[in-house]
Order: structure tokens, then sequence, then C-alpha cells
């Protein structure tokens, strides 16, 4: 893998895990490139499986919890 390979790869990429923020006993998880792609699937799966509005307090607590994955 060359060092454009890596930049490209490294670059943005970003992690959430559903137990970090909801129940300890979810293991969902999603990746991305940005906020923006995960934060809808982020939502969608917290309505889905765990009956969540997604209110200001609770996308703050996400985002708060979203990481960076190192390259």
């Amino acid at each position: 893998m060359d060092t454009l390979e890596r930049e490209q790869q490294g670059q943005g990429k970003m992690n959430f895990r559903c137990a970090d923020v909801g129940p300890k006993t979810c293991d969902w998880q999603v990746s991305g490139n940005s906020e923006q792609e995960i934060m809808p699937k982020i939502e969608q799966h917290g309505r889905e499986k765990h009956n969540l509005t997604m209110d200001n307090e609770t996308r703050n607590r996400v985002r708060n919890a979203i990481q960076r994955k190192a390259a």
C-alpha cells in the first residue's frame, strides 16, 4: 500500500458503536467517511431497534461517541 492509499483510507474514517451511548448489550456499529454519512444510519438504528427519538441531547451524545479510526 502506498502513501496515497493510506491517506485516503485513513482520512475521515468514522466509527460509532451503539453500546457507547445506548444499551451495553447492543453490538451494532457503523463506519463511514463522515458524520453526515453515518448519522442517518445511527438514527435509523435507534428508532428501529431501541424505539428512540433523536432529540438534540441524544444527537450530541452520539456525536461525542463517534470516533475517528486510526489509519
